[in-house]
């Protein structure tokens, strides 16, 4: 059985519009993908939404899949840990299902070609990030592709359940980037585009 997760009320409905989907649960993202796992069985997560380039290279609409994910605003250095680092895991980067990530890149292909896809690390945080300098810090520590708010506790939770995962990210801003998005009309976008992703994911799966 696949898990999707999903962030925003319209990706969700999107989703469930677009896959047949009856069945959802609406809680914080790490609690959702262990509720996904341990209550209804799931063997496998999708996380799908939206995130901002941290690489110039990167277009506004291009997609990111997953190679691992990080939680960049995570540290307890002080107590001896890596920047990043989650006590007694051993890890600070959690990495994506090869298999789930070569059907996330052919499914972008495949239903929309139009746009290029990425592979690449993932950095999350709880916080919103829409400076220079602290993209310029996220890639000095991870060298991460794009950061976003989900997507390294989804990926947590994954790892701690010996689940596989993938995270995949719509664009939605890029670094010096002056060019000023309707975010409400690019959500809608993501979502529907995203939404493709996925169906043809779960037909290949």
């Amino acid at each position: 059985m696949i898990g999707i997760i999903g962030a925003m009320d319209v990706e969700v409905n999107t989703l469930k519009e677009a896959a047949n989907i009856t069945d959802t649960k609406k809680i914080a993202a790490g609690i959702c993908a262990h509720t996904l796992i341990n209550e209804f069985g799931c063997t496998r997560i999708i996380n799908t939404g939206v995130a901002g380039s941290l690489d110039s290279k990167i277009d506004i609409g291009d997609i990111v899949v997953s190679t691992d994910a990080v939680q960049h605003d995570f540290d307890v250095e002080y107590l001896g840990f890596k920047k990043g680092e989650i006590p007694y895991t051993g890890q600070f980067a959690f990495s994506a299902d090869e298999a789930l990530r070569a059907t996330a890149v052919k499914a972008v292909k495949e239903s929309a070609p139009d746009i290029h896809v990425f592979e690449g690390r993932v950095c999350s945080g709880d916080q919103f990030i829409s400076k220079k300098e602290q993209k310029e810090k996220i890639t000095s520590d991870f060298g991460g592709m794009c950061c976003e708010m989900e997507g390294g506790a989804i990926a947590q939770t994954c790892y701690l359940n010996n689940t596989p995962f993938v995270v995949i990210r719509a664009i939605s801003d890029k670094p010096n980037e002056t060019v000023v998005v309707d975010y409400k009309v690019f959500e809608a976008e993501a979502a529907a585009r995203c939404a493709k992703i996925v169906q043809y994911m779960i037909e290949q799966l």
